[in-house]
């Protein structure tokens, strides 16, 4: 597994909120023996919240432990053919969630708003 294909992986699992926790929510390290990636949690504490829940919620309760780690361990097994395969899918995949959030969140409000 490369890096880019472990940064889509866990960018794609992590909860949509404002965005803030998918472009800041983790920072990532290669060298010659490991790729590691790591969830900045200064920058973004209730990524703690969002994996243990709360009273409030357990809606995104476990999605590093379930989600992120369970797509990791499928896509290292694959092989590449079959892996390229699988990402094209899981591209589309994150490309519909990312447009449904933005639709949820009323931007086809504001632009209708904005004529």
């Amino acid at each position: 597994m490369n890096l880019e294909t472990m940064r889509l992986v866990v960018t794609n699992n992590m909860p949509y909120d404002t965005g803030f926790m998918f472009m800041a929510g983790s920072k990532y390290y290669e060298n010659e023996h490991f790729i590691l990636c790591k969830y900045d949690t200064e920058r973004v504490p209730y990524i703690i919240y969002n994996e243990e829940g709360t009273i409030y919620t357990v809606k995104n309760k476990n999605f590093i432990r379930y989600k992120t780690v369970g797509d990791l361990i499928r896509f290292e097994s694959m092989s590449e053919s079959n892996l390229r395969a699988n990402l094209s899918k899981y591209n589309d995949r994150a490309k519909r969630r990312a447009s449904t959030n933005i639709i949820a969140q009323g931007a086809l409000n504001k632009i209708k708003a904005g004529r």
